[in-house]
């Protein structure tokens, strides 16, 4: 027996896909940063409204993505090794975050890794 899929999940998979396979490297990275700060915002949400299921996926999705930057480094690249020291120290305040929640640190995570985004895109930073 097929299992029963959600319509709307199936198309937003689907579209997902599609984006990943037709982006080049920067607009991957780009995506990256775009998810795990919005990864990010959703664990603040889920905090404010008493939601820590959605804080723990929303966290785990933020702890992926860091994960993910750091196994794209190109360590024969000078700016690597600071990225890398940087990308750890984020992925260790997410780690913590999912054990003890403090609000200040995810905030702080969060405004870090759109920082470190806009000068690697070159995108002006918007304002906190």
């Amino acid at each position: 027996m097929l299992k029963r899929t959600d319509p709307a999940a199936a198309y937003k998979r689907v579209d997902f896909e599609a984006l990943v396979s037709g982006s080049d490297t920067d607009g991957l990275v780009r995506m990256c940063f775009a998810d795990a700060g919005a990864a990010l915002d959703r664990a603040l949400w889920a905090d404010t409204n008493g939601r820590a299921d959605v804080r723990r996926k929303a966290l785990e999705r933020a702890q992926m993505g860091l994960i993910t930057l750091l196994s794209g480094l190109d360590m024969a690249q000078p700016v690597s090794k600071s990225l890398d020291v940087f990308y750890r120290s984020l992925l260790a305040r997410v780690t913590n975050a999912q054990k003890h929640f403090n609000r200040t640190a995810v905030e702080m995570t969060r405004d870090d890794l759109a920082d470190i985004a806009a000068s690697l895109t070159g995108q002006p930073r918007r304002a906190a």
